[in-house]
Order: C-alpha cells, then structure tokens, then sequence
C-alpha cells in the first residue's frame, strides 16, 4: 500500500533533523523540508525529497512549506546556550515556534512534533524523573534553558485550550553516525576519539541515539496522545563511560584521570568574568559547567509503553559516531 502521508521537516539540515527525513523516507512517507537558502545539506545527499525555501521568522513561507501536509516535525532550535546576548535565542526558540504554530494552524496539520529539550523536565522530591515533573524557576537558570520552556509551553498550552494537534519530545544529547558539524557533545566524542582528550569529567547525563530519537518522534506523530510530552532518552551514564566506550571503539587509550569538580567552576567563573566584561560570548561559563553537574535520571517507560518505542543501548550508537568520526 502506498503512504500518502506527506511530513515536512523543519530544521531537516540539523543532525536529528536529517535522521528524521531519513527515517521517514526508509518507512515510506513523502518527505517535504523547510529551510534556508544558506543551508547546508549534505547530510542529506542522495536522499529523495521535496525542498521548501523559508525561515521560521517567516509566517508565509511556513504556511507556503506546511500546505498540503498532513504532519510537521518542528527541530529548528538555536543551541547556542553561551550567547552574551540572548535575543537570538528568544528569536528562534520562542518567536519561531509561535509563528509555526500558527502556521500549522491555519494549514491544518494534523500533528505538530516539537522537538524539545530534557531541560524542560524537572527535578523529582523523590526518585526518578518523569513527564509530570515541571522545572522550577532556579532549575531554569540561563535564558537559553528558559527559551525551551516556553516553546514547549506554548505548543501544550495550545493542545489544551485550543485543540491544536501538538505533541512535545523532551530528547536527551543525541550521538550516531553523520554528526557533521559536529553538536557540542558529539565533537567531545570525536576528540576522545581521536586521542585528544585525556580526562573525563565527575558528571553523568542522559543520552540517546540519533536513530533511536527519530524513530521515536514518527511513533510520537502515529501514536502520541495529543498535548502530552514524551521523554526521550535512553539511558543515564556516566561521562568516563562515555569516554571509555569511545576510546574502546577507537583503540585508543588516553585517559588518565577526572577533572576535579571544583578546578572546573574555577575556570568557567574566571572565563565568564572575561566575557561579561568584554561583552563577548563565552563557549565556557559557570551556566555551562553547571548544567554539566547538575542534571538527574529521567524515566522513559511513557514512550515504550504508549508509543512502542524500543531504543538500542545508547553504546552502540557512541559506536557509530566514533566509525563516522575516524571515516571522516
């Protein structure tokens, strides 16, 4: 039977946007992707798809992108949580998504993915976090941090009070193969990888395949429950085990010790300082190093036991990344 389902892809160029795309075209939906003039597309060379030129400041060329389609995967989001001055971030994270859902709005889609953040889950009094756990206002301690909040927010405050068809995944840090710019975690593994890192931090996080997370955002478009949100992630490790897993991939055997927890607030406060006074952007910040820190393991068993989801452990894909890595 053939899928008449068409999907736009929103942020497509990005690495979990093109493993959307690719996902969706290996089940058999027609793909359409919205993005720059400027874009870069190589990660999604070779691939058969419909092409739409718009930016998410841009209400008539969403519309324009979204006519005709039945779902919309939203994954246009600026990362760059260091930013000295955060208009863009409010811009993109929160003015975009607003303006997408009115798109959607008016296009009649039929369901809205957003791809959100684990930021947005908070901290539990009691054991493991899950959906129902809502951030607090000190638990949201940079403007970037804020901006995800409240693009979620307003994609379920629109499901509930207005009936618009939108489903939110919190989605953890993503690795795989094609990480080509590579994000910000990725690259740590690319540099474990290639021998240059030879200590690891006091620190754990959630994480994901990249494969995994776009499978799990089609299931969240075929069986999600309208307004909900679904953690994706698929386990909670250790950044050794995450260096470790790398090297081993890698054959490479460099680490030698973790860095003090304290030498590292040191050293992002001091360079913060620099930046505040400069008024420059700083990679590195004591916000950096504490969400870094702090951070707490998050359930998933919503979205294997509602969407079926059944996500490989996350090792295997730390070994794609480190085989596409060394291959590039």
């Amino acid at each position: 039977m053939i899928n008449t389902t068409t999907a736009l892809v929103i942020g497509a160029s990005g690495f979990l946007g093109s493993h959307v795309v690719k996902e969706l075209l290996r089940q058999g939906y027609n793909v359409r992707i919205m993005v720059r003039a400027s874009s870069d597309l190589t990660a999604l060379d070779g691939l058969s798809y419909e092409k739409a030129i718009g930016d998410v400041a841009d209400v008539t060329s969403l519309k324009a992108a979204m006519s005709g389609c039945d779902w919309v995967f939203y994954s246009a989001v600026d990362t760059r949580a260091w930013l000295f001055n955060s208009g863009p971030l409010y811009q993109t994270n929160v003015l975009g998504t607003i303006n997408a859902v009115n798109a959607a709005t008016a296009c009649n889609v039929k369901r809205f993915i957003l791809t959100s953040s684990l930021v947005t889950i908070g901290k539990p009094k009691h054991g493991i976090a899950d959906e129902n756990a809502i951030p607090s206002d000190e638990e949201l301690f940079t403007e970037y941090m804020r901006t995800r909040f409240l693009a979620e927010k307003y994609v379920l405050d629109a499901a509930k009070e207005h009936g618009f068809p939108g489903i939110a995944c919190c989605v953890s840090n993503t690795y795989g193969a094609d990480d080509l710019q590579p994000t910000p975690h990725g690259n740590l593994i690319k540099q474990v990888a290639l021998g240059r890192v030879p200590v690891y931090l006091k620190a754990k996080s959630e994480c994901v395949g990249v494969v995994d997370a776009a499978q799990a955002l089609i299931l969240a478009a075929e069986k999600g429950l309208i307004g909900e949100r679904y953690i994706v992630s698929e386990s909670y490790i250790s950044n050794k085990e995450l260096f470790k897993t790398a090297e081993r991939r890698a054959g490479v055997t460099r680490l030698l010790c973790a860095v003090p927890t304290s030498l590292v607030y040191l050293c992002t406060t001091v360079i913060g300082l620099f930046a505040r006074l400069l008024a420059r952007d700083a990679l590195l910040s004591n916000n950096s190093a504490r969400l870094m820190y702090q951070t707490w393991p998050l359930s998933n068993k919503k979205a294997i036991e509602q969407l079926g989801w059944q996500p490989r452990p996350v090792k295997q894909s730390i070994e794609e990344a480190v085989d596409s890595y060394l291959e590039q």
